[in-house]
């Protein structure tokens, strides 16, 4: 009996919690967390901002994900960037980074995720080296789940298109 009682709670505590370590690679394709409650069907209040229009294949560039106001802060993300529903480029996170991590969907950092961090270190503005890959020769947006709180989250949030060219 108390063994049921203490499996639920640890579950439901789980729940809640999300996903502290990162994200699952299971939300690889649809971003969507594991966290028990559906996402926010507000608008999100956080940009995505590309360093430039156009950039070379192969070239690195930076990526900037900003809540609008001080206190939308960053809890947690998904960031990748797409060529339509595919996963394009890398990312590089500095390995002293308090929040994020890279992580493997199909190679290991086309994706960037959040780690186990003390909430101190929740940030209202994030920065990213993103490079595309050397034979890519299309658009691409960078796409991102967005999460405030473990119940407050935005999956889906996109920035303005990037030309990849040759």
């Amino acid at each position: 009996m108390w063994f049921a009682y203490f499996a639920s709670i640890l579950a439901l505590a789980t729940l809640a919690n999300g996903f502290g370590q990162g994200a699952p690679q299971g939300a690889c394709k649809d971003m969507t967390p594991g966290h028990g409650v559906p996402p926010q069907s507000t608008p999100a209040p956080y940009v995505i901002t590309p360093s430039t229009k156009a950039v070379k294949a192969g070239t690195p560039m930076e990526v900037t994900i900003s809540g609008k106001t001080a206190s939308n802060t960053i809890r947690g993300l998904m960031l990748q960037a797409r060529a339509g529903d595919k996963i394009v480029g890398t990312f590089k996170v500095d390995p002293n980074d308090p929040l994020a991590q890279p992580m493997k969907c199909d190679v290991q950092g086309d994706t960037v995720t959040h780690k186990l961090h003390d909430p101190k270190d929740d940030k209202q503005t994030v920065y990213f080296t993103w490079t595309p890959p050397a034979d890519l020769n299309e658009s691409i947006k960078f796409r991102a789940t967005i999460v405030k709180t473990g119940s407050v989250f935005w999956v889906g949030v996109e920035s303005a298109l990037v030309k990849v060219t040759p």
